[in-house]
């Protein structure tokens, strides 16, 4: 709501009944977030029939959620733009009318905050307060059940992206060679390749790698199961269990993907499954992995020293916008820059001049230390910096 009022006055936005009555954007991701809007007032609505007002605000809870932390994160860009397109129309009109719908949906269980919303963004051809207006009532025809099952498996790996690079400390503007996406499911792969564009710009990766299993990722190496196999073998237990161990990976794998892989020794053959075996996985130099359901994640972790300098400047933009908004500036004023800080601080801003003069309104960079100039954490080091709106 903060984000839509500052930029609604920016704009000068001002919504249309009218307009909003015939409202389908081309943008997939506001498809998306009226698409969920309408689940949940399909939720919230099934909730309360059944009196079961605790679980109806669970809906209202998970749609804040996606709404803050997927649809305005991924939608900023294109608020920020200075031109007034048709896009830019279409994501307010989106946004504002998935914040109509969460605060009559939330109404009965939040009646202030929701009220003070609804007496901001109401037009004069609506009720006087959110409390007379009638409950939504859910529109099917604006569900795309298939895009909001694309969009929550692109969660599902951005999240899992997300927890490797929190686990093994890769903070998220150090931008990472790739990652690697392991389905043996078809239609999952197949979401995945369409929405590798999301995955790299949330995950900050140059390139998104599919594979339908883990030879790239990990080693696998495997033993004998002896509470399984020892009363079978008996004394050739030893000579089984050597064997076992010099599987291959595309043994292993395939005994894995429930076949049955026979094996010769000296009193016979032998039948191995699944059961029979215990596989270890170790991971390859560089490699993070993790594994949820069908899905398997590996982020490639080596981080070159290009890559490590487009990391830097991502830092200093980051501390560049918190000064601006320790100092209250407007998110239109324009400012000059002054920073300051060792060779590889110097050399990302003189690599990354233009992207972080874009980034943070900067008519001009200059070098040095300015009086009022402050300390900022710049990856690994420290740098000094200073803004002034000329």
């Amino acid at each position: 709501y903060s984000f839509f009022v500052t930029y609604a006055n920016i704009d000068g936005y001002q919504s249309d009944v009218s307009r909003l009555k015939q409202l389908k954007p081309a943008n997939p991701l506001d498809r998306w977030i009226l698409s969920e809007s309408e689940r949940l007032t399909a939720e919230v609505t099934e909730h309360m029939d059944n009196y079961d007002l605790q679980r109806s605000l669970q809906p209202v809870v998970r749609f804040v959620d996606v709404l803050n932390n997927w649809y305005i994160r991924r939608s900023r860009r294109r608020f920020w733009r200075s031109e007034n397109d048709t896009d830019k129309l279409q994501a307010y009109d989106t946004l504002y009318t998935v914040l109509m719908k969460l605060v009559q949906v939330s109404a009965p269980a939040v009646p202030f905050i929701t009220e003070e919303i609804f007496q901001n963004l109401r037009t004069d051809d609506m009720p006087m307060s959110v409390h007379l207006t009638d409950f939504p009532v859910e529109d099917a025809s604006k569900r795309d059940y298939r895009l909001e099952e694309k969009m929550a498996v692109t969660r599902s790996a951005v999240s899992m992206g997300r927890a490797l690079r929190s686990a093994h400390s890769l903070k998220i503007r150090q931008p990472l060679k790739s990652i690697y996406l392991v389905t043996r499911d078809a239609d999952q792969r197949s979401i995945l390749h369409e929405m590798e564009g999301i995955i790299k710009e949330e995950l900050n990766v140059k390139e998104v790698i599919h594979r339908e299993n883990e030879e790239d990722l990990v080693e696998f190496s495997a033993k004998a199961n002896f509470k399984i196999l020892g009363r079978q073998l008996g004394r050739h237990m030893k000579e089984a269990a050597g064997l076992i161990e010099k599987l291959s990976m595309d043994e292993i794998q395939s005994v894995l993907d429930g076949s049955v892989l026979v094996i010769d020794y000296s009193a016979g053959s032998l039948e191995l499954t699944e059961e029979s075996i215990v596989v270890q996985r170790s991971e390859k130099e560089h490699m993070k992995v993790l594994n949820e359901g069908n899905l398997t994640v590996g982020l490639d972790s080596e981080i070159t020293p290009e890559l490590l300098t487009e990391g830097l400047a991502r830092d200093i933009i980051r501390a560049i916008q918190n000064l601006r908004k320790e100092r209250d500036l407007d998110v239109t004023d324009r400012i000059h820059l002054t920073i300051d800080g060792g060779p590889e601080v110097i050399t990302a801003v003189e690599t990354y001049r233009d992207h972080i003069m874009k980034e943070t309104l900067a008519d001009m960079i200059s070098f040095g230390a300015a009086e009022t100039s402050v300390q900022a954490p710049c990856g690994d080091t420290q740098c000094s910096i200073d803004i002034d709106i000329p």
